[in-house]
């Protein structure tokens, strides 16, 4: 997956979710749009991962604010 923000894999996972959602969609685009939506709801996860342990950090004293 090529490097994107949060707001955008997020975006995507919304339209993915929609998408299934929608009754002309096949079963086999349905099935590729939940992998593509598993694998944004991934990033997403590690994304707000890394942003909790740098939150963790800071306030543990442990990083600066330079170090954000």
């Amino acid at each position: 997956m090529a490097e994107k923000s949060f707001t955008e894999a997020l975006k995507d996972l919304q339209n993915a979710a929609a998408e299934i959602g929608r009754q002309a969609t096949t079963l086999e685009d349905s099935l590729r749009l939940f992998d593509e939506g598993m694998k944004e709801a991934e990033y997403c996860r590690k994304i707000l991962e890394s942003a909790e342990q740098k939150i963790q950090l800071y306030e543990n004293g442990e990083l600066k604010d330079a170090q954000l």
